[in-house]
């Protein structure tokens, strides 16, 4: 009991310069630690937001799975809903809907989008609209006028059918809640399938959505299923169903379960198929950045080791006489490892603080300044997240490559002889 006394005692008894607790070289070896560490926790931080961000997008945009047919869903809708729910139990809901390509029309611009018909009954069991509105009423947007999709008014309405428009979009052709806008889809010609007829129908501003990705804000609109149905004259056709799971992670079982239940004329894509190639980026991303922040550490850790190495030739005298004293070796390098240790501890500890205050200055200059190009990055807002294992990564790595760094000075103490050590005393 005495001895550990006696080695913590001569620990921070060493850490002390003078009157002074902590000498200028290590408090810039904390500093550089900190500083280290807290870049590493802030990257992290951003990588994992980003993945997080980018699937709760894809989920709450596209559902878990997405189950198609090539030419369409009519007559059979009822056998395979009743197949699909039969062959997941995972499956929390299913909604249908039915895409339209075509373009929009407004203020003399024009651009492509993609009318997705929804079903209002179960769309909010799939897709998280209410999440994403920003203005307007995500429920009234696409039940107020899903009664008058067969009326003859369609196509010349007072009160035109309402629609749910991206948040790009809308700024883009500078579109807000009330405002009328035309979109043009081609339609097959019902005697020839090598022709087509241009078919231009007046939708409503019920709300604007921000989706979190540019490229979906920037050409989706939202209607009622009845009303895609009847503009696109494809009665009781859908393009297919969008699946909730009780799981992120369940969705590839569950699709190649699908696959084998369904058949060759069937096919399904996960929220994972949908993005695989950015989502493989994003990990590679972040092994990347952890090895190209984590320099920085070692290079703090180079400055522990030098402070160390100061240390030992400031107290030759003292080691020789412990030393004389039999004092064993493994004693002292025990010593000095210690307090590169201690040293480590301290700027790992203040660098996650710092890292974890920095974390919270970023989002507040991302919504300030906007830092993510939603045309580079595809998002155009990141949540940060800070993942426990991530900062327990980040702690071993710190104090491991510390250690490494206290390892040579340490040595180094050991080995000396006591009559080097009092050479000039």
């Amino acid at each position: 009991m005495n001895h550990i006394r006696l080695h913590i005692w001569m620990v921070f008894r060493y850490l002390r310069e003078g009157r002074r607790f902590l000498s200028l070289n290590l408090i810039l070896a904390v500093v550089g630690v900190a500083l280290g560490v807290a870049s590493l926790v802030i990257a992290m931080a951003v990588v994992s937001g980003y993945e997080s961000t980018l699937r709760m997008t894809v989920v709450n945009m596209q559902g878990h799975i997405v189950i198609l047919k090539h030419g369409g869903i009519e007559t059979e809708r009822a056998e395979i809903e009743k197949k699909v729910q039969g062959a997941v139990p995972e499956l929390q809901a299913m909604t249908p809907f039915l895409v339209l390509e075509g373009l929009i029309v407004h203020k003399k611009k024009l651009s492509g989008v993609a009318l997705e018909g929804v079903e209002p009954g179960t769309v909010g069991l799939v897709l998280s609209l209410e999440k994403t509105l920003i203005d307007g009423d995500a429920r009234l947007g696409l039940e107020k006028h899903s009664g008058a999709a067969g009326s003859v008014a369609m196509e010349a309405s007072e009160t035109p059918p309402a629609a749910l428009v991206g948040r790009g979009l809308s700024q883009k052709f500078n579109l807000k809640v009330g405002d009328e806008f035309r979109l043009v889809i081609p339609i097959t010609r019902s005697r020839s399938q090598e022709g087509f007829r241009p078919k231009t129908q007046k939708f409503r501003v019920g709300g604007v959505l921000d989706l979190g990705r540019a490229d979906y804000d920037e050409r989706y609109i939202l209607t009622d299923l009845a009303t895609a149905q009847k503009f696109g004259e494809l009665p009781d056709r859908i393009s297919g169903w969008r699946l909730r799971l009780e799981k992120d992670s369940q969705a590839l079982g569950v699709a190649k379960r699908l696959d084998d239940q369904l058949g060759s004329s069937f096919w399904t894509r996960t929220w994972i198929d949908a993005n695989h190639n950015l989502f493989q980026a994003v990990k590679y991303e972040k092994a990347i950045i952890f090895v190209i922040v984590m320099l920085m550490i070692v290079a703090a850790a180079f400055n522990v080791a030098s402070t160390l190495f100061l240390s030992v030739v400031r107290r030759y005298s003292q080691i020789g006489i412990l030393k004389a004293m039999g004092v064993s070796a493994v004693f002292i390098q025990r010593l000095f490892t210690v307090q590169g240790l201690i040293v480590g501890a301290t700027g790992t500890i203040f660098g996650l603080v710092l890292g974890l205050i920095g974390c919270q200055v970023f989002l507040w200059a991302e919504k300030k300044y906007g830092l993510f190009p939603g045309e580079v990055y595809k998002l155009s807002f990141v949540q940060l997240e800070v993942r426990p294992t991530d900062l327990f990564l980040i702690l071993g790595v710190a104090l491991f490559f510390c250690y490494l760094s206290a390892l040579a000075p340490a040595k180094r103490g050991a080995k000396l002889l006591p009559v080097e050590g009092l050479r000039y005393e």
